[in-house]
Order: structure tokens, then sequence, then C-alpha cells
């Protein structure tokens, strides 16, 4: 412990107490640690080594609530200054129990003298206070080296140098043109990236210039690759960095992932996504750089789920071999929602007139690159223009900036020296095991109870909204109905149990199990009169094809709402004529006629 420590005095610690702005349980436990130290009169008080010597000498090993109760409870008047110091390091203890569950003085003053120390910028973020604020050495990768400038030939320092201080201006930077002036761009406002090429026109290669630029800007703490290839032996390499810099599902043995995994993991990213602007929302942030700041400024408190989140990076190549209808759907979604969130995508393909490439999915694509193309057909398909179709030499590349087609070129880095660079980063000692994205299963019927006594009074409104747009979306009641996303969700909770909508299915809609509003009505007015009772709709759902909803009551069969469909909104009934009246209306048409009769021989006269 003493050796631990390296803030050496009392004044030292107020010091830095009073000069921490931020409001964070810590502050006030170095407060009540400082009152502990200061009642205790002894030669050695401004000393925070001997004090906690001389703590331990005092009450024993290890330093708890209870001991200092006991051993307080015997004290004689004589020792009155003892129990002064003694109530500060029980209020010491309350704070700590309430705030972070700790009970051994030695680790909570740890953590106290750990938050004060770190600097502003960590150099492993993913290590600030893991769990209660008490150091792990297994995440502690402080001792990382960045990889050096020897793993190249000497004639390619000058380039790789030049690279790496220019790229450390930009959150994720790309590289576009390595000549007289190199030409970035940043992914963090674009984050998705689309690159289409023929075969051998430099697609890996750009790839993999990426990677080498990024191995040299990031900690293993503030990147993850997820790599998804359909020829794994062009990342063969990266199987050394699988516990520094690869983001897996749990219990993958690969961190290159093959086709059949693909979907498995893009919702898992869905999922990482959205728990990522969750945790904005606690927050109360915008954007993953302004959250990691708030982390690292300790604002933030691990106990309420907040941690350090690292950039991920999807990389596919090719993009149509992992391109079924599922995986189109999750992929369109995760482009959509990904923006400042630190989940990047960067999509290669050599076959850009592919019919699973989607027009909604290349639009959300908001930065693409043209290497060399075929034909003007597939540069407009790319960049909406011609130009890619020009091209010559593998290397050479188009992009978009502003209204202006601009040129750019990739530098021919070997694939050796990529391999010593992951050779060089796996050597070292990485973390326990590869980032773990959250686990996606696909819901499998789950029963769900229905209680009509405790639905939202929005409820019926939401059913409308959604059958009326046949999509059972939580952004769409937000929409119409302006509520706040806690409780669109808790609507659309609702609507699942009352057998209104199927169930989560990853990134595919909800099936709205309603073909329109007057069947609806049919069954919220049926709802409506069992107002005290618990329902659970049988058998909602069907894998295999739609199917309507059982009303409420059990045994009204599927050919009744059939003809609950069939049967008009207002009837048509038959007029209805009293025998009473028929005299009346006799007369009236008699009297009709002869007027008609008298200006017709009027008109003839």
């Amino acid at each position: 412990m003493a050796n631990e420590i390296n803030i050496e005095n009392i004044q030292q610690l107020i010091d830095l107490v009073n000069n921490n702005y931020n409001d964070h349980p810590l502050k006030n436990m170095g407060v009540l640690f400082a009152a502990a130290m200061n009642d205790w009169p002894t030669q050695n008080q401004t000393n925070i080594n001997e004090f906690v010597q001389e703590l331990q000498n005092y009450f024993g090993t290890p330093i708890t609530k209870d001991v200092i109760l006991n051993k307080v409870t015997s004290l004689s008047d004589e020792d009155a200054w003892r129990k002064e110091s003694a109530a500060s390091l029980l209020e010491f203890f309350d704070l700590a129990e309430t705030q972070y569950q700790e009970k051994n003085l030695e680790q909570l003053i740890g953590a106290i003298i750990k938050h004060y120390q770190e600097p502003p910028k960590i150099t492993d973020s993913i290590n600030l206070v893991e769990k209660f604020g008490v150091y792990d050495e297994k995440l502690d990768l402080s001792g990382y080296q960045y990889p050096s400038l020897d793993l190249f030939p000497p004639q390619l320092h000058p380039l790789i140098e030049k690279i790496n201080k220019q790229a450390a201006q930009y959150e994720l930077p790309l590289l576009l043109n390595d000549e007289e002036n190199l030409t970035f761009q940043e992914l963090y406002e674009h984050p998705n990236l689309l690159l289409a090429g023929t075969i051998a026109s430099g697609k890996t290669q750009f790839i993999y210039n990426q990677l080498v630029m990024w191995l040299y800007k990031f900690h293993p703490a503030q990147l993850k690759l997820v790599i998804c290839k359909s020829k794994p032996i062009d990342y063969t390499a990266f199987a050394k960095l699988e516990k520094h810099f690869i983001a897996a599902l749990p219990g993958d043995q690969s961190p290159v992932i093959d086709h059949n995994k693909a979907l498995s993991t893009i919702n898992a990213l869905l999922i990482e996504c959205e728990q990522r602007q969750e945790l904005f929302q606690k927050a109360g942030v915008k954007s993953i750089t302004d959250y990691n700041n708030k982390f690292v400024h300790r604002t933030l408190d691990p106990l309420l789920g907040h941690r350090y989140l690292p950039d991920i990076v999807l990389i596919m190549d090719d993009l149509q071999t992992f391109l079924e209808d599922d995986t189109i759907r999750s992929l369109i979604v995760l482009t959509q929602k990904n923006l400042y969130t630190g989940i990047y995508l960067l999509a290669v393909t050599s076959q850009i007139m592919a019919r699973n490439i989607s027009p909604q999915l290349r639009a959300n694509f908001s930065f693409r690159i043209g290497m060399k193309l075929m034909s003007q057909n597939e540069s407009k398909k790319i960049l909406d223009r011609i130009g890619a179709e020009k091209l010559t030499s593998s290397g050479q590349l188009v992009y978009e900036r502003g209204e202006k087609l601009m040129k750019g070129h990739q530098p021919y880095l070997d694939y050796l020296y990529l391999s010593s660079i992951c050779e060089y980063i796996g050597s070292q000692r990485g973390y326990p095991s590869p980032y773990l994205l959250p686990e996606y299963r696909f819901a499998e019927n789950i029963p769900v109870v229905f209680d009509p006594k405790d639905k939202d009074q929005f409820f019926e409104e939401a059913a409308r909204l959604i059958v009326m747009y046949q999509q059972g979306s939580t952004s769409l009641i937000q929409r119409k109905l302006k509520l706040g996303y806690n409780r669109s969700g808790r609507i659309i909770d609702q609507l699942e149990a009352a057998g209104i909508i199927g169930p989560f299915e990853g990134s595919k809609p909800r099936e709205v199990l309603f073909p329109d509003e007057y069947a609806l009505e049919q069954y919220l007015e049926k709802l409506a009169t069992h107002n005290n009772l618990e329902y659970t709709p049988p058998s909602l759902y069907n894998n295999s094809k739609k199917i309507l909803n059982t009303p409420i009551e059990p045994e009204l069969s599927m050919n009744k709402i059939d003809d609950l469909k069939r049967e008009p909104i207002y009837p048509k009934n038959k007029p209805i004529v009293s025998k009473k009246n028929k005299g009346k209306v006799f007369v009236f048409l008699l009297i009709v006629v002869v007027i008609l009769a008298f200006f017709y021989w009027m008109g003839k006269q």
C-alpha cells in the first residue's frame, strides 16, 4: 500500500480535493480522509504512508468499519482525540458503503489516491475506475508500447512519420492521398464508407493503409476492429491482435468473421449502438467524444453503468458476399443509427452493380470512394457521376468533396510490414479477452401477459397509428404523439403484449397483426369491456406468414374474424316505408306528373 501512494502529505491531498470542481463521491471521501488525518495527533500526521501504517498498527488489518467500532468503544477518556479521528473514518465508511459498497479502508484510500493522481488524459482509459474505483491489474495496459518506425525500411520513415503526425489531428482519420500534400477524411462525421473497385484495383491495400495508420495512432483501449472477410487469408496477421484491438462475439474462435456469423455480429453492433445511445442520454451528451471526456474527468459514475467507450470499426470485404435479406435490413438500420456513437462501417465491394446492394443501403453511405471501375454506369452508381472508369493504375481513387470530384492515390505498404506491426503488438501483454460484443438472440414466441388496467392513456391512439401506417415503430409513436423515448418504448411493449404487433426481431420491422383500422376497432371495443381482467393473447405470432390477431373471446374463431372484416361499418339496410304513408307518397307523385304534363303542353302551344 505504501509503495503505491505518491502524494506525500496531507496538504497535497487537501489542495487536490479543493481544486477538483467535479461533483464526484470520491471528492467527499477525500475530505473525510483528510479530516481523519488532521484529528490523529501524531508526529507523522502529515505523511500519508506513515499515517496508514499507524492505523494498521493501532486497529490491525484489514481496517474495516466493524474493527474501528470495536476499538472505539473500548477507548478511555484520555483517548478522546482518537475518537474524533475514528468518527471521521466511520463517516468515511458510511459514505463509501453508500456509493461504492467497499468495506476495506486500504482499498478506499487507494481509490482516492488514484482518483487524484490520474491526469485528465489517461494512457489506458479503459482502466478508469473499472469496479468501485479499485485498480485492476488485468485491465492495466499503461505499459503498452506503440509500434516504432523501425518496423518499416528507412526510405519509408519520412512518409510514415508525416502520416502519423497529421493523423493525430483527427478523431478517426482516413488517408486518401499520399502525394505532396497528404489528404485525410474525418470519419467521425461520416461514419459509413463505401469503396468500390475492380479486382486488383487496390481495395485491400487501401484497408491495410488505414489499419497501419490506426495501429500507430490508437491505444488498444481506444480502438476495436471487427473484420468480416470472404477470404480470411488476407487478414491472418490480425489473429495476433485478438486481445488488443479485436472485438468479437462471446465464444468466437477467430478474429476474422465469415458470412455465417455476419448477421449475428451486425445485430450485436446494433445492440451496442443502442446501449451507447442510452448511456449518452443518462450522461446528458450527444456524442461519444463528449461522453468519454466526461468519463475521463470522473464526472460519470461506473455504478450507474457508465464505462469508457472505444471506437469500433466494422470492416466488410467483400460486401456483397455477406448480403442476405436479413443482413441488408440490419445494415440499413445500423447505418441509420451509428452517427456520433463511435461505431463505424468500412465496406468494400468489387460488384457495385450487384442487386443486393440496394439503393436504400447505398444511400446510407455518406462517404463513397471509387477506385478503377469498368464502366460509366458503375461510376454513376458509386459516385452519382462519371470519372472512376478513367482511372488506370492500382491505388488511384476518386471521391467527392463538396461539388468537386477529387483524385487521390494510396501508398503501397507491403503486407509484411503490417504483419510485423501485428507481431510487435501481439508480443506484448494484452487484455484477458477480446472486447466482447453483446450477444444477440432471436426471441422465440415468448409468452406475454397484457393487463388492460395498466395500459398507457395513449395506448389506443398509438395502436391506431401503428395499424394505419402498418409500421410497428417506437420512433413513429415518438414523432406523431410527441412522447419521450422511454414512454414510447413502454407503449410498444404493451402493444406487443396485447397482440397488436409482433415481437422484436433485431433489424426486422415489427409485424403489425391487424390489416386495417376496422378490425382494430372491433378488437379495442372488446378489450374495453374487459378492463378488469388480465388477458393473455393466444398464439399471436406465426413465423411463416402474417396472421390476424384473435379478439378477446377465446371462442371467437378466425372465420368469424374474416366475417367481421367483410362486414361493412355502416349496414346497408333497406329503406322502411309504413303503410300509413303510402297514400301520401302516391298523391305527391301524381301531382308531380300532372305539373310536368302541364308544362309540356304549354310548350307545344
